[in-house]
């Protein structure tokens, strides 16, 4: 029951997402509210704030660090966000993102620019430009929400969803990116969250426990996949 009731929604809780792409089962990256990662939409509502994550995986050596932060008003937002990813001695990667949103009660419109650096230590260095277009139209407690992305040496990806932001026990997120869906939850009590996200096909779960007060929240995330090594988050979260 724990799993299906978290089976909604990673956006309310702490919403950092890890540059890494095992990291990205925190999906929920659609979600109008909450910090923004490699993955999130830049239409997003402000909750000014900043938090910093790190990402690791079981028994190989890859990790990423990420800052995020983010201010505005009713009528807009502006976010930041920060990646630094090492794999052994091997790889490193480092990535910028700036957004901006114009924000209305029942819309939100947004764009992105990031700026990625990749480069084998002694070796090549190489960067390239991504960008985000995004909206969210708001019906009641229900956010539709639509996306496209893409660095400009590769083709557009688009991604859409829908999320149910409730002020009850229980909230709902579905995504899909046309490659897989995302299905997940969140059921808050008090203090406590819990959440999982899951993917279709190709199943593969994540789940995350947060704990937060009127203006700090700390969280850990776990993932697992199907034929492949597990990973950890670790998020803590500021309110300004």
């Amino acid at each position: 029951m724990i799993l299906l009731l978290g089976l909604l929604m990673v956006p309310r809780a702490l919403a950092i997402e890890g540059h890494a792409s095992f990291a990205s089962l925190l999906a929920g990256g659609l979600s109008p509210v909450g910090l923004g990662g490699y993955h999130s939409t830049p239409a997003r509502y402000a909750v000014p704030s900043y938090g910093v994550s790190y990402y690791w995986m079981d028994d190989v050596e890859e990790s990423s660090w990420n800052l995020s932060l983010e201010f505005g008003n009713g009528a807009y937002r502006v976010g930041a966000f920060i990646a630094y990813e090492s794999m052994d001695s091997l790889y490193r990667n480092l990535y910028s993102e700036t957004s901006l949103a114009k924000t209305w009660p029942h819309f939100a419109l947004g764009m992105s620019y990031g700026l990625n650096m990749e480069w084998i230590p002694g070796d090549a260095l190489w960067t390239r430009h991504r960008f985000k277009w995004a909206g969210i139209f708001k019906w009641h407690e229900v956010h539709f929400a639509g996306m496209l992305s893409g660095f400009m040496d590769e083709g557009v990806s688009p991604a859409v969803g829908v999320h149910w932001l409730s002020d009850e026990a229980v909230s709902a997120f579905a995504e899909s990116d046309f490659d897989y869906l995302y299905v997940g939850a969140s059921f808050r009590w008090k203090m406590v969250e819990l959440c999982s996200s899951y993917r279709f096909p190709d199943f593969a779960v994540a789940l995350q426990i947060s704990f937060s007060g009127a203006h700090y929240g700390v969280s850990y995330a776990r993932g697992f996949k199907h034929n492949s090594i597990g990973w950890n988050g670790v998020h803590l979260r500021k309110i300004i």
